[in-house]
């Protein structure tokens, strides 16, 4: 467990750094990352903390930030430069870091999702599946509030009622296509990558 905290924040400190380093524009990504991150920190933090509180802390946190995992997946929309990536340099390096920090988010989602399973020692696969399903819905009505409201994870604290408004918004016909897609994308990540790290 250790090791993989290691390896994820030198991840993100070597993508961090090729985007500094390139002088990639698309600097908004380290920031997504990091809530990433975040996401999955909050997760190993369940394994250390003995304490009911700081257990039920770390645990809501985790359940705030995950979707800032997943969430990355929109980034994709913003490669625009995909049609010379085969031919021009520049824009191949700019693909690999892109893909890289897309990959890193969503790899974050799965890792702590994983933790938070062994934490609370959640075996039996139905229940699993079930945990999936439901974390799989939720976060997608919080990535498209994310998306298109530009809410973020700690705006349930200080803008409540803005967060409740845009969760009735959500639960509209028009975003049912968004929704559904990101849903049917976590369950089908979390359920081929299940597991992994037992």
């Amino acid at each position: 467990m250790k090791n993989k905290l290691i390896l994820s924040h030198l991840c993100f400190v070597i993508i961090s750094g090729a985007f500094l380093y390139f002088k990639i524009t698309h600097t908004y990504l380290i920031w997504n990352m990091f809530l990433a991150l975040a996401a999955l920190d909050f997760s190993f933090c369940l394994h250390y903390f003995k304490n009911a509180f700081l257990t039920f802390l770390s645990a809501l946190l985790w359940f705030l930030f995950y979707p800032n995992t997943f969430y990355m997946l929109t980034d994709i929309v913003h490669m625009n430069f995909l049609a010379s990536v085969l031919n021009d340099r520049s824009s191949l390096i700019l693909y690999f870091v892109f893909l890289a920090s897309v990959l890193f988010g969503l790899l974050c989602g799965v890792e702590s999702v994983q933790q938070v399973f062994k934490r609370f020692v959640i075996k039996d696969y139905y229940f699993r599946f079930f945990l999936i399903i439901l974390l799989s819905c939720i976060s997608s009505l919080a990535i498209h509030i994310g998306r298109y409201a530009r809410l973020n994870s700690w705006d349930i604290f200080t803008k409540p009622m803005a967060v409740i408004s845009e969760i009735m918004k959500v639960l509209t016909p028009s975003a049912f296509p968004f929704i559904l897609g990101f849903t049917f994308i976590q369950i089908m990540v979390l359920l081929f990558l299940e597991g992994k790290s037992d």
